[in-house]
Formats: C-alpha cells, sequence, structure tokens
C-alpha cells in the first residue's frame, strides 16, 4: 500500500470511529443517562428522524429531546445496549437492545442508522418490530389458534 492510500484508509477510519463514537455518546448519554440538552450539541438543526414511534414530526435536537422525554417517562427504567456498529457507505449503523423495568426486564431490539455530517447526526431511521413492542408492553395479546 502506497503511503498516500495508507494516509487515506486512515482517515476513513478515522472518520468511522469518530462517527461511532458520535453515535454511542448519543446511546449512553441521552437515551441512557437523560441528557437531553446534549442534543443541541449532537444533532444537526435539520436533523430528521425516519423511523420509530415520532417520524418526521419534530424536526432538529427538539425531535430528539421529545423523544427521549416521552420514552423515559413512559418506561421507568429505560436502558438501551448497543450490541453493535459499524459502518456502510458512510453512514453508521447501530444495533441495539432496549429494556426497560415496566416491562419486567423483557428486551426489544432494533437497528438505528444514522448519517453523520461536520461531526452531527443529521439524518437517521430507526427500525424494530412494533408489534413485538406492543406484545411486551401488553398492549397486544399473542394470537391463540384455534379461537376465532
Amino acid at each position: 500500500m502506497t503511503g498516500r492510500l495508507r494516509h487515506a484508509a486512515c482517515d476513513l477510519l478515522s472518520v468511522y470511529e469518530q462517527d461511532a463514537a458520535l453515535v454511542r455518546r448519543v446511546v449512553d448519554e441521552i437515551w441512557n443517562a437523560g441528557d437531553i440538552d446534549l442534543a443541541d450539541e449532537l444533532f444537526s438543526s435539520a436533523y430528521v428522524n425516519h423511523g420509530g414511534l415520532i417520524p418526521d414530526l419534530v424536526h432538529g435536537p427538539e425531535g430528539i429531546k421529545l423523544s427521549v422525554a416521552l420514552y423515559r417517562a413512559a418506561f421507568p427504567g429505560l436502558h438501551i445496549r448497543v450490541d453493535g456498529v459499524s459502518s456502510i457507505r458512510g453512514t453508521i449503523w447501530l444495533s441495539w437492545t432496549a429494556q426497560t423495568t415496566v416491562t419486567g426486564r423483557r428486551a426489544l431490539t432494533g437497528t438505528s442508522r444514522s448519517r453523520v455530517a461536520g461531526g452531527q447526526i443529521v439524518e437517521s431511521w430507526t427500525e424494530w418490530d412494533s408489534t413485538a413492542a406492543l406484545r411486551v408492553l401488553g398492549v397486544l395479546q399473542p394470537a391463540h389458534e384455534g379461537t376465532s
């Protein structure tokens, strides 16, 4: 590998590491610790959320603050564990498991993709099984075979 190519590869790795650290910080400090004011630093004013329970309702850091406050109020003891982080074409992929004391520590899994630019998250997509979430919460009962 030439010096120039090696330098470019190191630069890409460095950017990935910085972006991955930023996304982990969102989980640890905003979602788990409840430091919602940190959203002003880590999310772009043009941020758009394309998934979850409140997609595209509120833009920018205020959307994150609202989402975190609502989830943490609804689910005391909410904790999100990072199961894996990777990067595909400049987008940070995060697989996670969420647990809460309200549901007896039952877990919900999902993935979030975040596009980072200028040291801030500018766009994200979150995917999880909403039917499973409703079952975990006891809102939706499992279908029983043989009943009508």
